[in-house]
């Protein structure tokens, strides 16, 4: 790891005070059916010019968002959408017909480039590899416990041989975005980041006992995670103290913090 990184990693607990103001009462969250193609998406954002995009991990909806969104209402224009799994998809596909898919919602939310793109799970990754094929879009990511290609070598030791078979078998099958894990870890092997501030979430809460390591998985997840940071400039690894891995559900305050402070850094003149 760089000196320059190893400045700028927040290995601190993140009790710090918020840098935007406290969540607004009466927040201002809309529900939003944007048309895409032969379909309609629904998201929820908030007022303002659009500026953050949030992706929810598999099995999620923008409405997990919607804590995170009520404490950035007021003072950031961001939208959390729907994806695949409300479509059901159950044929393969790949990594560039899902990443045009989701440029084309990013376009009729109305967000220009250079805006912040937010991943949680398995959408960490697709941020991830958004910012590598598309890397003119991003002013800046937020990465929420994300998805990686070398966490299944890495917390084998700390998870039941049960729990590490039907992983393993999840990660080859097309998920509810229509896409393999297992493919999109071949193609994030080798990846670079673009230019651009990356922020990290690490939980550090996890599952215990009958045959779960919760202390050697969060260790392991969190040298993963830090592996990400690798030859990034401006790059902050925060770890989650507390929370599981639903960071944006258990810690909101947290995660609006990060968000808040990515946009600060990316739109200085806001």
């Amino acid at each position: 790891m760089s000196r320059g990184v190893q400045c700028l990693l927040l290995t601190a607990v993140a009790v710090l005070s918020p840098l935007w103001p406290a969540p607004i009462a009466g927040d201002q969250i809309r529900d939003v059916s944007i048309p895409v193609g032969d379909r309609t998406v629904h998201a929820l954002c908030t007022a303002g010019p659009r500026s953050v995009v949030l992706l929810h991990g598999e099995g999620g909806s923008a409405e997990s968002w919607r804590p995170v969104l009520r404490r950035l209402s007021g003072t950031v224009g961001a939208c959390a959408y729907d994806r695949g799994e409300s479509r059901q998809l159950s044929e393969g596909r790949g990594w560039f017909e899902l990443m045009y898919e989701l440029q084309s919602v990013h376009a009729a939310l109305g967000v220009e480039p250079r805006y912040i793109l937010v991943g949680h799970a398995i959408a960490g990754l697709y941020a991830r590899l958004y910012a590598v094929d598309r890397p003119l879009d991003l002013g800046g990511l937020v990465l929420i416990e994300p998805a990686h290609e070398d966490l299944p070598d890495a917390v084998v030791l700390g998870m039941p041989d049960a729990a590490l078979t039907k992983w393993a078998a999840r990660r080859s099958s097309p998920n509810g975005d229509g896409v393999r894990e297992t493919d999109l870890a071949r193609h994030a092997r080798g990846s670079r980041l673009p230019d651009v501030p990356v922020a990290v979430i690490t939980a550090m809460t996890r599952k215990d006992g009958n045959g779960w390591d919760a202390r050697f998985l969060s260790q392991a997840a969190r040298r993963v995670h830090a592996s990400i940071l690798r030859g990034v400039r401006s790059a902050r690894h925060i770890p989650a103290a507390g929370s599981g891995q639903e960071v944006h559900l258990e810690a909101p305050d947290l995660v609006a913090r990060e968000i808040s402070r990515m946009v600060r850094m990316t739109f200085p003149e806001a």
